[in-house]
């Protein structure tokens, strides 16, 4: 890596383009509310402080909606970000090379972003309000801004609505323009074949050859087993009807539980991609699933509908 993480880890200049890198796929899935929450315990239980810089970049990669709004950096996020750099030993000027930040939405939430300076003519000419893009982002620290300005008054003066909490500093290193998707979002449950549970119409496996690709908020419940035997059959017709070799269903050897609303599936998940998720996410947490409703199994009377995962995003 030869960008910013490099620079954290090494203390050399920021490089001023930093357009034709082509190992973003390094940068792990994490969403900068999971980040923040992590970051938040650790200040929960340590002595209070109005400053925290990091000496972890966790570089990471989220996919967030673009709003089309930005602004300058205020007074006190340049002070903070003067700050780390002088930590990381940089050179003054590179603290320049965050200039002004753009609001971003991430599932609920909206985040001011500081944006690399060598990126920010491409985001204004390229996207436009409401772009869901992913963002290569890296993470600084946080500050307090009514404790900075309550012990150095050549601040300005808290506005009375000032919380007296942390704001987090991240900083966009690049960003990538999301293709249309063959995904649709969607309730798991809008994917299945509801005709298909007709009395006398269950088959023992089903092949659906419509394998609709839904893209859905799920929570992820931390529960996983090996795939199980009954669905094996059916996850084998899967890879073989798609042109894989034989043998290449142990690409999928777990299934995880994941929750939509008040239903639960279990979903065979990419080994990589379970992985991933076991690292990075925790019980309880929300994703984006990429799935594909391969068929149904039967089941008594019933059909277990049988999904495969192969991507999420925070």
């Amino acid at each position: 890596m030869k960008t910013l993480f490099a620079v954290i880890l090494l203390s050399i200049p920021l490089v001023l383009c930093i357009r034709a890198q082509s190992d973003w796929d390094t940068y792990a899935p994490r969403g900068i509310s999971a980040l923040i929450e992590q970051e938040q315990r650790l200040v929960n239980n340590s002595p209070k402080s109005d400053l925290v810089i990091s000496a972890q970049p966790f570089p990471a990669k989220t996919v967030v909606t673009y709003s089309g709004s930005k602004r300058p950096i205020d007074e006190l996020t340049k002070f903070f970000i003067k700050m780390w750099a002088q930590s990381r030993n940089l050179p003054a000027e590179n603290a320049n090379m965050l200039a002004e930040e753009g609001l971003f939405k991430e599932k609920e939430r909206e985040y001011w972003i500081p944006i690399l300076r060598s990126i920010a003519p491409y985001v204004e000419k390229e996207l436009k309000p409401g772009d869901e893009i992913e963002i290569y982002y890296f993470y600084l620290g946080g500050f307090n801004p009514k404790g900075l300005r309550e012990k150095d008054k050549s601040f300005a003066l808290s506005p009375s609505n000032e919380k007296d909490t942390i704001r987090w500093i991240f900083a966009v290193e690049e960003f990538k323009k999301s293709p249309p998707s063959p995904f649709t979002s969607q309730p798991l449950d809008k994917a299945i074949d509801r005709s298909m549970e007709t009395k006398g119409k269950i088959l023992d496996i089903w092949f659906d050859a419509r394998q609709v690709k839904s893209k859905t908020r799920l929570t992820f419940t931390g529960d996983i087993r090996p795939v199980s035997e009954s669905r094996k059959p059916l996850l084998e017709i899967w890879f073989e009807k798609n042109g894989f070799p034989e043998g290449a269903s142990s690409l999928m050897r777990n299934e995880a539980r994941f929750l939509d609303g008040d239903k639960e599936y279990w979903i065979a998940v990419r080994n990589t991609t379970l992985d991933a998720i076991i690292k990075n996410v925790t019980k309880g947490d929300s994703i984006l699933l990429n799935t594909i409703l391969a068929g149904g199994i039967r089941s008594a009377d019933q059909i277990d509908w049988f999904f495969l995962a192969g991507e999420y995003m925070p």
